[in-house]
């Protein structure tokens, strides 16, 4: 739409022609903020009427250059408003915040952790001796190679890298169950 006639408005003090003209606006600017941006319907109506404020005394010191580019304008003056409502909500939360007492945000993970140690303690206890050991040497040295599980074993590697995988499968099986 050509919205050159809202500058001539502004310009005659033509209030009836204007704020028809602003009426009309303020729908289109609101859908394109709300499906675009993502604001509310509240916050596109509020960016919309900042963007009118700043917009209308322009027109009126006749700053605007380019009357027929008006709507790509206002398009752009009200994201910017909209923007800054935004951020400066934001800034109210994050004081409280800073505020309320605060809570290490790993407790949840500790307790998952504790858990799944118990039951990881439980499996090993049903493992056999010589697995039980396996698994030390395996937590002791977890970037271990077959190569190094075989030589501290004394067993050759194939058979270090079968006893690994059916220990990890034995555990693994063991603590789905739990």
């Amino acid at each position: 739409m050509d919205y050159s006639g809202l500058v001539d408005a502004i310009q005659q003090g033509d209030t009836k022609t204007a704020n028809k003209m602003c009426a009309e606006a303020t729908p289109i600017l609101k859908k394109y903020l709300i499906s675009n941006v993502g604001a509310t319907p509240d916050d596109a109506e509020d960016a919309v009427q900042k963007m009118f404020e700043y917009v209308i005394p322009k027109i009126q010191q006749d700053e605007i250059e380019s009357p027929t580019g008006l709507l790509a304008y206002m398009l752009t003056g009200s994201r910017h408003s909209y923007f800054k409502i935004v951020r400066d909500l934001e800034v109210e939360p994050l004081e409280e915040l800073v505020e309320e007492p605060s809570r290490e945000a790993g407790q949840i993970w500790n307790l998952i952790d504790k858990e799944q140690q118990s039951i990881l303690q439980k499996c090993l206890k049903k493992l056999k001796d010589s697995y039980r050991a396996f698994v030390k040497f395996l937590f002791d040295f977890p970037d271990a190679e077959a190569d190094d599980i075989a030589e501290h074993f004394g067993i050759s590697v194939n058979n270090a890298w079968i006893r690994r995988h059916r220990v990890i499968k034995k555990l693994t099986d063991c603590t789905k169950n739990h």
